[in-house]
């Protein structure tokens, strides 16, 4: 975190230098996304500098959610700066995160004095909403879709050795709050994709065996948005 600087952040578009400073320095490093499970407003725009998590928005009975794979350069939290945000959210840490954080607050009030910064937040939901909008379509196919979907971004944001097996700390419950399914409907897929020698399950450990052969299992899926292979 601390060669961190204007010139080694992934910014989500094309901004002048002068409001990078500015932005750069009103951000807070941080640690550790918070395990929520409960109705929050989120407080502003995170920069994932290092770290693989889940982030999933929960209906009010926790029956129902909808996730998605975070991971290092991307930023969430634009869409809500300017206005609350009373939601129900679940962060699931597979890797520990560090970030930078910009405060919603802050933010509003350099935008009060620069209107570069709506064309930073632009950006920002530009860079993101492919991925919203992904698995909101990915939502409406079968279970073993969005299963190796979930497990295919995961893959896809680790930082991989050519050669290696790819290794996601990743619990059945945690696939649960990212998927939306059920714990037994994830055991039958993972068991499938496990028989056909694609996959191998340890207790919290779920080892990616064939990359390809995975990614074959989204031909029939529509990835117009964002496709993680």
């Amino acid at each position: 975190m601390s060669t961190l600087n204007i010139d080694t952040i992934q910014w989500p578009g094309p901004i002048s230098e002068g409001l990078k400073q500015q932005l750069f320095e009103i951000a807070q490093p941080g640690k550790g996304l918070p395990d929520t499970q409960k109705k929050t407003d989120f407080p502003g725009i995170y920069y994932i500098t290092a770290g693989l998590a889940t982030l999933s928005v929960q209906s009010e009975n926790m029956n129902n959610s909808l996730g998605f794979v975070l991971g290092t350069n991307d930023w969430v939290g634009a869409n809500t700066v300017g206005k609350l945000s009373d939601i129900f959210l679940l962060t699931v840490e597979i890797e520990p995160v560090e970030y930078l954080f910009l405060c919603r607050k802050k933010v509003t009030l350099l935008a009060e004095k620069n209107l570069e910064v709506y064309k930073f937040l632009f950006h920002c939901l530009n860079k993101m909403q492919p991925v919203f909008w992904q698995v909101s379509l990915t939502a409406l196919h079968d279970k073993e879709a969005r299963i190796v979907y979930t497990l295919v971004s995961l893959a896809q944001k680790k930082k991989i050795i050519q050669g290696t097996k790819v290794s996601i700390k990743i619990t059945q419950e945690q696939l649960c709050a990212v998927t939306g399914l059920s714990r037994p409907r994830i055991n039958e897929v993972l068991k499938k994709i496990e028989k056909a020698h694609e996959i191998s399950i340890e207790r919290g450990v779920i080892h990616i065996l064939d990359t390809d052969a995975l990614g074959k299992r989204l031909n029939q899926l529509n990835m117009m948005f964002n496709d993680p292979r």
